[in-house]
């Protein structure tokens, strides 16, 4: 197994965050100094190629910048500047993307260069497309900035990238927070609380649209559509989309240690001592680095039966007793007490949450 970054490891690149979190605070004329005070971040050092920072520097910086932003839409601000603070051969496969399926599947399998704090997990009902969110690295302790940044990243690049608004659903795993003006204000009205988890839902129909560079290609080729021009874009696009293969492949890590650890467990029932071993650590080894990010090897095991079971609940020829089996619950009462658990509600609940 590749290596997974833990609390300590240095695997996020500090132009995704901390260079616009600089950039910011310089724009409202903060103090930078109390910003990067106690992370080990150092200003010269953000913009230097490849320069990168831990979780543990990420997660005292989010709380420096909290506790010394005067209102409550810092995630939604950098939010606002992700695509724009962008670079490189990712950027470049973005744009050339079609139209948001094709963005969203290049986004799901490079996402780590872009957003690593993240683990997704997308799947299509009859008409809508279903995105899961998980964190990943360690950022439990800031889940509501870490999901407000990226989802308000989310909406603003769908308008950069398309010339109109974004129309979807969201839920979130929390309840309704004090910022709510905010969220209306970024991500509309459609939106819901005290979720078992994350979800973003987008329309077929709306992610089949083109995107405007797309568009713009399409013209280039109704003016002059010429055997050149095809071949050329042909040549790019595929060459766009390679690179960041080759970035993706050349770096220490893909993922983090929770996203490693619940792939894991999407694919088999595995135990603390057995994936201890899959890692080439020992168990003790193993509970201490997952306590490092406040997390327990018993929470992700829940959360990937959790999102196993709203799998099989979106599927309605599954039954409690059929999902009950699938997840090694003794029967299907155990099933739906550890659901309700989890989530608060009986499994029949969540029936049509991702039908």
């Amino acid at each position: 197994m590749r290596a997974l970054a833990t609390w300590q490891d240095k695997c996020i690149d500090s132009q995704l965050l901390v260079a616009s979190l600089v950039g910011l605070f310089k724009q409202r004329g903060l103090d930078c100094d109390k910003l990067l005070r106690g992370t080990g971040i150092f200003s010269a050092d953000i913009r230097k190629p490849g320069h990168s920072i831990s979780p543990k520097q990420l997660l005292r910086l989010v709380d420096n910048g909290l506790s010394l932003w005067p209102s409550g839409d810092l995630s939604f601000l950098l939010g606002q500047l992700w695509l724009p603070s962008q670079s490189g051969p990712l950027t470049t496969g973005m744009f050339c993307a079609r139209d948001l399926n094709e963005l969203g599947l290049f986004w799901y399998q490079y996402h780590w260069l872009t957003q690593p704090w993240l683990q997704c997990w997308r799947w299509q009902g009859d008409k809508e497309w279903h995105f899961l969110l998980s964190l990943d690295l360690g950022t439990q302790r800031h889940t509501q900035f870490i999901i407000e940044l990226s989802l308000s990243s989310l909406v603003a690049s769908c308008k950069q990238l398309m010339g109109k608004g974004w129309h979807g659903s969201m839920s979130f795993p929390y309840e309704t927070p004090q910022n709510i003006a905010q969220y209306y204000k970024y991500f509309g009205t459609d939106i819901s609380f005290d979720a078992p988890l994350c979800r973003v839902s987008m329309a077929k129909a709306f992610m089949q649209q083109p995107l405007l560079y797309a568009q713009q290609i399409a013209s280039s080729f109704e003016l002059q559509a010429t055997r050149h021009a095809v071949t050329h874009a042909v040549i790019s696009r595929q060459s766009h989309f390679q690179s960041p293969r080759y970035t993706l492949f050349a770096s220490e890590y893909r993922l983090g240690l929770a996203a490693g650890i619940r792939l894991s467990l999407m694919r088999d029932n595995v135990s603390l001592p057995e994936m201890a071993e899959k890692l080439s650590m020992s168990p003790a080894t193993l509970k201490r680095r997952l306590a490092e990010m406040d997390l327990s090897f018993g929470q992700l095991v829940d959360e990937t039966r959790l999102i196993k079971a709203l799998y099989y609940l979106a599927t309605p020829s599954q039954d409690a007793h059929s999902i009950a089996n699938s997840l090694s619950f003794s029967d299907a009462s155990n099933f739906r007490r550890s659901f309700k658990r989890w989530t608060g509600q009986l499994p029949i609940y969540f029936r049509s949450w991702l039908a």
